[in-house]
């Protein structure tokens, strides 16, 4: 059975209640959480964090929901809380992996023992030259010149998330007309 998304309303019933003291947090979590996850998923780089965004907004709204302004939309007021919930760790993870020009190499799959080095290099042009400009030069920024993903978006002017996964895209498409 798929859960459906509760409506706005239910959910700014919920935060206003539980701001009064009120013991429905079994109840607002049936009725929240599908929503933080959609909103975890759109914002995550990583999806595997999802849970992660989760779990801190129900800890945020928790330790903030007498911040809750109950003329407002809740819906609102927890989408802003996931987003930055998602925001904080997608920056973390950044940071934390920065992976060294040899380890991102790696994600490109390769066996010498079932080609020549010049068969696979022949390859991985071929692949790299079916890739529009922007992914062929997010590949080459980071494979070639050792960029960080940053340092990437700041000469395209793109957003860090963007290059990001335009680069993963670009290595799985490599990866399959490779293998």
């Amino acid at each position: 059975m798929i859960k459906t998304m509760k409506s706005a309303n239910e959910i700014t019933e919920y935060l206003k209640r539980l701001k009064n003291g009120e013991r429905c947090l079994e109840k607002f979590f049936s009725a929240a959480s599908g929503y933080i996850k959609f909103v975890a998923y759109y914002y995550l780089v990583d999806k595997s964090f999802v849970d992660d965004v989760v779990n801190s907004t129900l800890f945020k709204i928790f330790d903030n929901i007498q911040n809750f302004d109950e003329n407002q939309s809740g819906k609102a007021w927890i989408s802003k809380i996931a987003q930055n919930e998602a925001y904080t760790i997608n920056n973390r993870e950044r940071k934390h992996n920065h992976a060294s020009l040899d380890e991102v190499r790696d994600e490109v799959a390769c066996t010498t023992d079932d080609f020549k080095r010049s068969e696979f290099m022949a390859s991985v042009e071929n692949s790299l030259s079916e890739l529009d400009e922007t992914d062929r030069q997010i590949v080459v920024f980071r494979l070639i010149n050792d960029m960080t993903f940053e340092e990437i978006a700041s000469e395209l002017n793109m957003y860090v998330g963007t290059v990001y996964k335009r680069f993963k895209r670009s290595v799985r498409k490599i990866n399959e007309d490779i293998s």
